[in-house]
This record gives structure tokens, C-alpha cells and sequence, in this order.
């Protein structure tokens, strides 16, 4: 069997598939049911973005360009699309351009108005991924978010880890996390 995803070895299906509950179709429902106004409705994606040989290509196109137009309703203000992006970045989906789209959310959440829940929420997901050391390319843009809106105790919690020498001590983003 084929594996996809670097270490996270995922199957073809998976690796190339839409996260259970992200169809375009459930972004525009979760988008309406909590009072989004940003349009994330679009014309058909027939653009070559993906290979003919990727299964679903013509739902993981759509999938594509609506979480597209969810960033960019969080440049706009909408609510909803912040929440949306928040709760994409929680369900950490290892699925081709999920890195991407979780970097450009982190960067467009960095100038959006955050609930306190939403930034204890991103605080603990940004901890956990210190703890288990799940750093993927676009933990680059989650530091430059965490350094918005770390907390104390998560400041806390990453002294307390390099004390121990955990690792983490080395690493220039946690330098810039702190001294800040």
C-alpha cells in the first residue's frame, strides 16, 4: 500500500479527499447557521487545479476554493469565517494543501477580531502541538498568530518545558514567543 502525507501516512482516499463535514455544501451550512454574511458562494472550480486522476476531483475543487473565500471573509470581518477558520485549524487534517490552507488561515487570523474563546481554544492547540512535537510547515505562521494572542500560563508552560530541556529551548520560535 501506497502511503501519502510524509509521516502521517494517510491513504490515497484520505490524502486526497475533503475532511468529513467540509464539503463546500457543509461550509456554507455551518457558515449560515451561525450568521455568516460573507458570501462563500462561487461559480463551478473547473480550473486545473488538481490531477485528473484525484479521486472527487470536482468536490475537492469546490472544497478548495470555499475555504478560500473563508479566509477571505475573515479579511472582511465576518464572524463566522473566523470561527470556521478556527475550528479547521482544531481538526489539524494532514490532506493534500491542508498545510497551506492552514498557514494562510493562521495569517488571516492574525488581523481578526478573536472571541476569548477562540483564543484560549488556539492557545491549547498551539500547546499541544509544542507537547507532541507535531511541528508541520506552517507552524512558522501559527507562531506569528500565538505571538498575537499567548497567555501568560502558555508562556508559563514553554518555560517550564525548556527548563526541562524538552527540546524546545533551540528553537528560534520560542525565543520569539517569549521575548516579546
Amino acid at each position: 500500500m501506497i502511503n501519502y502525507g510524509g509521516r502521517f501516512k494517510e491513504t490515497l482516499d484520505v490524502y486526497h479527499g475533503i475532511p468529513k463535514g467540509w464539503t463546500k455544501e457543509e461550509i456554507i451550512a455551518m457558515h449560515q447557521s451561525q450568521g455568516g454574511t460573507f458570501s462563500l458562494n462561487s461559480s463551478m472550480q473547473i480550473e486545473p487545479g488538481a490531477p485528473s486522476w484525484l479521486p472527487d476531483r470536482k468536490n475537492w475543487l469546490q472544497y478548495r476554493k470555499t475555504l478560500y473565500l473563508l479566509s477571505d471573509g475573515v479579511a472582511a470581518g465576518d464572524s463566522a469565517c473566523v470561527e470556521l477558520c478556527v475550528q479547521y485549524l482544531e481538526l489539524r487534517y494532514i490532506g493534500s494543501y491542508s498545510g497551506f490552507i492552514r498557514a494562510r488561515f493562521a495569517r488571516k487570523l492574525k488581523s481578526a477580531e478573536l472571541t476569548k474563546l477562540q483564543i484560549e481554544r488556539l492557545n491549547k492547540l498551539f500547546v499541544k502541538t509544542v507537547l507532541n512535537r507535531d511541528y508541520t510547515e506552517e507552524f512558522k505562521e501559527y507562531v506569528k498568530l500565538w505571538r498575537k494572542i499567548i497567555s501568560p500560563s502558555e508562556i508559563q508552560v514553554l518555560e517550564l518545558l525548556a527548563s526541562k530541556n524538552q527540546g524546545i529551548s533551540e528553537r528560534r520560535w520560542y525565543t520569539y514567543l517569549i521575548d516579546n
